[in-house]
């Protein structure tokens, strides 16, 4: 068998935008195929494993939503911006409207419907706070917190049930892709066909 090298001159070519797509495809992509592995073997299934599965399509999507505000905000800086929230929200905002709406997992939406104005504000301290202490994008990175203490809360993983948010995912990613990349260069990446995941017995 021969070795086929691959390299960056396959993505130095595209627009910025386009290969921040590039690279949320291939994380997408990856955590489809591993959590298919986990779904089809049991004993290969742990929380380490499944932990790769969530950090790599909480990846995809920070990528996504970067690409697609670079695409529309060539200049936008993120610094250390994990926050799929902050992003959702910057992304909401250069595209309002139902057709690109964006409903990704690990945002932590809070209804404060009916709720008492400092009881709110005592909420979303207490959110904020949480949020710095267990921030997602190290959740699932690491089995500890920085100070080496086990993250508050706890956390499962199922891949049956994973992989049908994958694929709704993979869905509502390549739609938007086709809206909001069509004037780029052609990307085919992400648009792909919903796979249907066979359903446990």
């Amino acid at each position: 068998m021969g070795w086929r090298m691959v390299h960056d001159s396959e993505i130095v070519s595209l627009s910025v935008p386009l290969q921040f797509l590039a690279f949320s495809d291939a994380y997408l992509d990856s955590a489809e195929r591993l959590c298919a592995v986990l779904r089809r073997s049991p004993n290969k299934s742990t929380y380490a494993r499944g932990s790769v599965v969530l950090y790599l399509t909480f990846h995809a999507i920070e990528l996504f939503l970067k690409a697609a505000i670079l695409e529309k905000s060539p200049n936008e800086q993120f610094g250390r911006n994990h926050d799929i929230e902050a992003l959702s929200n910057r992304y909401a905002t250069l595209y309002p409207g139902k057709k690109y709406a964006f409903e990704a997992p690990f945002r932590d939406e809070t209804d404060f419907t009916g709720l008492e104005p400092d009881i709110i504000k005592e909420l979303k301290v207490t959110i904020k706070t949480m949020k710095r202490k267990n921030p997602t994008d190290l959740r699932h990175r690491y089995p500890r917190n920085m100070e080496r203490q086990l993250w508050n809360g706890a956390v499962g993983f199922e891949p049956w049930s994973f992989l049908v948010e994958i694929d709704k995912l993979k869905v509502d990613i390549a739609r938007l892709t086709n809206l909001i990349f069509s004037a780029n260069a052609s990307f085919q990446g992400t648009r792909r066909k919903r796979r249907s995941p066979e359903l446990p017995s």
